[in-house]
């Protein structure tokens, strides 16, 4: 018998109609927990459901917010063996990406879901997600934050959501497939993190941290750059064009990054691209952004840049060290 935790936190698997629209409902517990009891092959394993109030839309999802998940999944390491994380769509790569740092060393599956149709709705993709998601977690050989979602499993650092109404919403552009599950787990062990991890540093001002992002596009100022540097004074994610280029040819912008980072503020460059990475060697244009000191963030995706930012200004990573602890992966986030 294993034992698995799931835990409701919002978003649409649960949602119900109202006046207004739909929004979370406490009422998924008891819907999970009478669609458990007629399976019979989770009939062997203890599956706690509860809800981690106050539920919320996941648009609402905050930096606080994981932070205090992942407190509450430390609390629990000893008494389970797997968890499974109900969670609204639009913020769960943003979720998923920040527990695989907040919670390195836990050695047991998290893993993460959604759907794009409620669970009370005719057609929904929430049975199917959340059988799937308990599946992994019953599995030890996973050992890392995951997300599972329109039968495939995928490391949560490295998702990506492409849709908003395809069962396959999610898609991992620069990492396999962890596994398949289709009625039968297929687990791809040598796209798995390899071996037990020690436990992360654990944040010492986790919610005071502020990172922000910022979009390049054409015309943008650099009155609204400093502003957002002045707003997110732990360090900015610049969403690059293509392979790492942003128009510097302006003499306002560039001395704007410049400036930016002099003042210490890191600014860390990925790709806009859904699938692409960042090689500031490649355009002379992006050789440009190196020398003004922006650290190139290679393959991480904006999600795991942003909340790989926010974890170690958390754990007090000295601005010296962010570029190199940045390059180098903690939970399998970006590649060497």
């Amino acid at each position: 018998m294993r034992h698995i935790a799931v835990l409701y936190t919002g978003g649409t698997i649960g949602m119900v109609s109202g006046p207004h629209g739909f929004g979370p409902s406490a009422t998924l517990v008891q819907q999970i927990d009478s669609w458990i009891s007629r399976r019979e092959q989770l009939g062997t394993h203890k599956i706690r459901v509860e809800c981690i109030e106050p539920l919320i839309d996941s648009a609402a999802a905050s930096p606080k917010a994981w932070f205090n998940l992942a407190e509450r999944l430390w609390s629990t390491q000893d008494l389970v063996d797997g968890v499974v994380i109900l969670h609204g769509t639009d913020t769960l790569a943003y979720t998923s990406s920040a527990l695989s740092f907040l919670m390195t060393g836990f050695n047991r599956p998290i893993v993460l879901t959604g759907a794009q149709i409620p669970f009370s709705q005719p057609g929904s993709d929430s049975e199917a997600n959340t059988m799937g998601a308990i599946a992994c977690a019953l599995d030890p050989r996973i050992r890392e934050v995951c997300v599972f979602f329109g039968s495939r499993l995928m490391r949560g650092n490295r998702v990506r959501k492409w849709s908003t109404d395809a069962a396959d919403g999610f898609l991992s552009p620069h990492w396999p497939v962890l596994a398949t599950f289709n009625g039968r787990l297929n687990v791809d062990e040598a796209a798995l993190l390899d071996g037990a991890a020690s436990r992360a540093p654990q944040p010492q001002a986790g919610p005071d941290i502020s990172v922000g992002l910022v979009k390049m596009y054409p015309g943008l100022s650099a009155e609204l750059l400093t502003a957002a540097a002045m707003a997110h004074p732990d360090g900015l994610v610049l969403e690059l064009y293509g392979r790492g280029t942003a128009d510097c040819s302006r003499p306002a912008l560039g001395a704007a990054l410049e400036r930016i980072t002099s003042d210490g503020t890191p600014l860390v460059g990925v790709s806009q691209c859904f699938r692409g990475e960042v090689d500031f060697d490649f355009y002379d244009a992006s050789r440009t952004l190196a020398e003004r000191g922006i650290i190139c963030g290679r393959d991480l995706t904006s999600e795991a840049a942003l909340t790989k930012l926010a974890y170690l200004r958390s754990v007090g990573t000295s601005r010296d060290r962010i570029s190199a602890d940045l390059r180098r992966p903690i939970a399998g986030e970006v590649s060497l």
